[in-house]
């Protein structure tokens, strides 16, 4: 076999090669198109996505107008009640007003909803639409804590040296008591 012919078969192979080569690439691509095109069909919902269809969901309350609030809330999402409060208490959107915002942080707190209940205590050691009481306070932060909220612990060693030892002993039976009787076993701790 001459220099010529050799040359010839390996132009000829390397031209199939590249062919193949193109050929599976074109292939990939097109899988990988009709893939994400029905990623859908194929793939319903990544773990991803169920969280983010999760946020979506909790976020409505963040979202939502007063009025849409007033309509969550009356309809007894904790949430919303909590938010609308929160809404009262800075007067964002609505006129101010601490009374409204404690009514609305305690039936928030009803269903033990952690935020709710830090709100509570809050506004009981400020006295802002309830009279000062930092027993009361105390209660609130308890039940918060109780409920998993870690930054009440800061807000129950604050109160505590405002105090007697009598006082956050009977604070705290109160909440282990109002736990018991709102269906939580385990009270503060």
């Amino acid at each position: 076999m001459g220099d010529l012919e050799r040359r010839k078969r390996s132009w000829y192979k390397r031209r199939i090669r590249s062919r193949r080569i193109l050929g599976a690439a074109a292939v990939i691509v097109a899988v990988s198109a009709i893939v994400i095109w029905q990623r859908r069909a194929l793939f319903p919902m990544s773990d991803g996505e169920y969280s983010e269809t999760a946020a979506a969901e909790a976020s409505k309350a963040q979202r939502a107008t007063p009025e849409d609030l007033g309509k969550m809330a009356q309809q007894g999402d904790a949430e919303a009640q909590w938010r609308l409060g929160t809404l009262y208490r800075d007067g964002d959107g609505v006129q101010q007003s601490d009374r409204e915002a404690v009514e609305w942080f305690q039936r928030a707190g009803e269903q033990k909803y952690a935020p709710a209940l830090t709100a509570l205590g809050a506004q009981y050691w400020a006295g802002r639409g309830v009279p000062q009481s930092y027993s009361k306070a105390y209660f609130w932060y308890d039940l918060a804590l109780a409920q998993g909220d870690e930054k009440a612990e800061s807000q129950l060693r604050n109160l505590a040296s405002e105090l007697t030892q009598d006082e956050v002993a009977n604070a705290h039976k109160q909440a282990k008591d109002w736990l018991q009787a709102h269906g939580s076993p385990a009270g503060p701790q």
